[in-house]
Parts: structure tokens; C-alpha cells; sequence
């Protein structure tokens, strides 16, 4: 071949390196990528870059495993690529749950690379944070924001938002995380979900009044954001009783509303509140579970908004001395619109002997179970649900907490957060 033949060889090749780039950005599960890449390879097989490429393609098509083998092969051959295939195999395991092996990729990354990017060092924290404890991986990524502070603002700037979400992820309270989001949000103004993350932080902390204050802006922005709905709902029904002098801040922490906020922002971000559990819980349980739950209500019959009204809205309560086919260490079934109202009819009629309530009782938020001998779940302060008899006794963080508890139990794969830490 001639060095003009070559030349129009190279640039030939070239161009498709780059329209298959520009396909994968367009469009990441294009059927045309492999196509290409094999192409590209066969003329040119130190394009070894195309590998990457096409891993991330397989990715994207659920085919998991070929793009790990091609990340390992390409790892295999030492090329100038060895420390970009580390980096997207290192990212492959931890979206793949196998923290312990992004934890060593990552420190290859970093053996190879040293003090080449914050985002490595902050890549390893998080694997760290997984694989081992927040204890462990919290200082790695505190060490990485830094060094992006040193490297520039507009790098600092998304290392905290990064930081930011790895808190949220790895269940940081959100006392910790106020510090972070305020800085995040100093930087970033213009990103609603810091601050809408940063609303519900502060009505965790009973600071309603900035909580107000701040996603009002957010709302002027966009008022169409639900999330950002929702957070002015909360942080209106808490701060306006302060500002009327209606209630204090010690009545408002006794409500636990601020715990209830915070909540129903987290299972609601990562996929995990109750409907997404009984939604869950259609797809895996078994048989005889189904046929012992009775028809749903519908949306009208079911109150509005309470958790037992998302699970009579699902099915309407289940049939007596049929606890146990959930397989759960308590056999709590649950409860019928008709049985919580025979219930909540009997505590009014006579409180201080009706069911477990006594005179002036702890309150309540809802009546979700019961396991027939005596016992029942109840959604109490703060989201949280708990197993009353003649006094209550923790049983779980949360209603959706118990579902997906249930839904795990008959194979469901788990979303939540809390699965992910050792």
C-alpha cells in the first residue's frame, strides 16, 4: 500500500473511531456500535480504545458479562489503555455490587495513576464505603474533595455535589450531611435536587422555617417539581404553627414529622417506599399468599395518603390465621378496612380497656397488622413501625422497610441503600 493509499486508510479509520463515539453518545444501545468497533479492530488492532467503547455498549444492553470479559482481556494486554479498563471495570463491579473488587481496581487505578484525578481517589472512598464501612470509606472521600479543591472551584464544586449523594446513599444522617448539602448548594445554586435534598435535611433537624424559605425557590424555578411539591407541604405544615405561635419546636420534634419528611424523601429517591415494595411483592409471591389477600378498594374507598390506605388500595387486608404463609419470623397478616375501623371504633368507644391502648395512649399514624393473638404493626412517629401489644417494641424503620423485607424474602432483588452496607 502506498503511503497516499495509507494515508486515506488512516483517516478512513479515523472517522469511524469517531462515528462510533458519536453513535454511543447518541444513542448507547445502537446495534450498530459492535459493527463498527469489529470493523475499526480488524484495520487497526492498537485502537484498542474501541474496546472500552464497545464494553460500555454491552453494558448498556444488559449483556454484563461480555463486557467484563473484553474489560479483562484489554486489562491482560498492558497496552496504554491498561488504566482506563481498570477505571471502567472498576465502575462495572461497583454498579454490579462486587465492592470488594472495585475496591482492589481502584487501587490499581491509583497505583497506576497516582495523583492523576480526584474522582479516582473519590471512586475508591466509595468503593471502601461498600465494601467495608462508612468509617473507612467517608475519610477517602473527604481526602478526594480536597484535593479537587486544590485542583480548581469548578472541580471542588462537583466533587461536594459527588459527596453529597455518596452520604445520602451510604444512610449518613442527615446532620451530617447539612454541612455538605450547604456547601453544595453555595456552589451549585441552580441544582434543585441539592436543594431539595437540603429542604427535607433541615426539616429532619427542625429547622422549618429555612426549609420554607428554600424550596420556594426552587418552586419559582420549576413549579411543577413533585418532590419539591411534597417538601413545601411538609416544611409549611411545620413552619407555619411556629410562625403563629401555635406550636414550639420541642411539640413540633414529639410529632416526629421531621423523621416522617425525611423518610418518605429517601425510600421515594431510591425506589424503595411501600408501593414500589408491593409492586415488588406481586412479582415474586407465592401462590397461597396471593389467594389468602382479599380484592383491592378502590382509591376512593382507601383514605388518602396513609400507609394503610397504599395497601388497601393493593389488597384489601388478608384472611385471618394467614400470617405465617409470608414466612416471616412473626406471622402478622394484614388488616382489612373493616377490621381497622372495628378496631379504631372499639379504642373510641371504651380507650381504657378497648384492645392494647390503655387511657391516653401512644398515638399513632396507621393500624397496617395484626398476627391474631393479640398483637399489632402500627406506623408510629416519624415513619417508623412498630409491634404494640401493652407497649410498643421496635420492629422495623419503616412500613415499606417491612414490605421489601417480605418481597426479598420470596426473591425479589433489593433496592435499597441499607443492602448495599456491610
Amino acid at each position: 500500500m502506498s503511503p497516499e493509499e495509507q494515508d486515506v486508510e488512516q483517516e478512513a479509520i479515523a472517522r469511524d473511531r469517531d462515528l462510533a463515539w458519536e453513535l454511543y453518545e447518541a444513542q448507547p444501545d445502537h446495534p450498530k456500535i459492535p459493527e463498527i468497533v469489529a470493523s475499526v479492530l480488524a484495520r487497526s488492532p492498537q485502537s484498542t480504545g474501541q474496546i472500552i467503547l464497545l464494553a460500555r455498549h454491552y453494558q448498556e444492553v444488559g449483556r454484563v458479562d461480555e463486557a467484563r470479559d473484553l474489560l479483562h482481556d484489554l486489562m491482560g494486554r498492558r497496552d496504554r489503555q491498561y488504566a482506563n479498563a481498570a477505571r471502567e471495570l472498576r465502575d462495572l463491579e461497583h454498579s454490579a455490587e462486587n465492592f470488594d473488587e472495585a475496591v482492589r481496581l481502584a487501587r490499581i487505578v491509583l497505583e497506576e495513576e497516582p495523583g492523576e484525578s480526584w474522582s479516582d481517589l473519590f471512586d475508591l472512598g466509595r468503593a471502601l464505603t461498600f465494601a467495608e464501612s462508612p468509617s473507612v470509606g467517608w475519610p477517602v472521600v473527604d481526602a478526594a474533595v480536597a484535593q479537587a479543591a486544590a485542583a480548581s472551584p469548578e472541580r471542588y464544586a462537583d466533587a461536594v455535589g459527588l459527596q453529597a449523594t455518596h452520604l445520602l446513599e451510604s444512610l449518613a444522617p442527615p446532620d451530617v450531611i447539612v454541612p455538605v448539602i450547604e456547601e453544595a448548594v453555595r456552589l451549585n445554586p441552580t441544582e434543585p435536587m441539592l436543594s431539595i435534598t437540603l429542604t427535607f435535611a433541615y426539616l429532619y433537624t427542625y429547622r422549618p422555617i429555612e426549609a420554607e424559605d428554600l424550596i420556594l425557590r426552587v418552586l419559582r424555578e420549576d413549579p411543577t417539581d413533585q418532590s419539591a411539591q411534597f417538601g413545601y407541604t411538609m416544611a409549611h405544615a411545620m413552619a407555619q404553627p411556629l410562625r403563629e405561635g401555635l406550636a414550639t419546636i420541642e411539640e413540633l420534634r414529639d410529632s416526629g414529622l421531621g423523621e416522617y419528611a425525611w423518610l418518605i424523601m429517601y425510600e421515594t429517591r431510591y425506589d424503595c417506599d411501600a408501593v414500589s415494595a408491593l409492586a415488588a411483592l406481586d412479582e415474586v409471591m407465592p401462590d397461597d399468599v396471593r389467594r389468602s389477600l382479599r380484592p383491592p378498594l378502590s382509591t376512593e374507598q382507601a383514605s388518602e395518603g396513609s400507609g394503610e390506605s397504599q395497601i388497601l388500595s393493593w389488597h384489601d387486608g388478608q384472611e385471618p390465621g394467614s400470617g405465617a404463609l409470608w414466612g416471616a419470623e412473626h406471622p402478622f397478616r394484614l388488616l382489612s378496612d373493616a377490621e381497622i375501623t372495628a378496631t379504631e371504633a372499639a379504642r373510641l368507644a371504651d380507650p381504657t380497656t378497648a384492645w392494647v391502648w390503655g387511657d391516653d395512649g401512644p398515638t399513632y399514624m396507621s393500624v397496617v397488622a395484626t398476627d391474631d393473638d393479640g398483637n399489632y404493626l402500627l406506623v408510629v412517629a416519624g415513619g417508623r413501625l412498630v409491634l404494640r401489644n401493652t407497649e410498643d417494641h421496635p420492629f422495623a424503620p419503616s412500613l415499606a422497610n417491612w414490605l421489601w423485607d417480605l418481597a426479598v424474602n420470596f426473591g425479589a432483588p433489593d433496592p435499597r441503600p441499607s443492602s448495599r452496607l456491610t
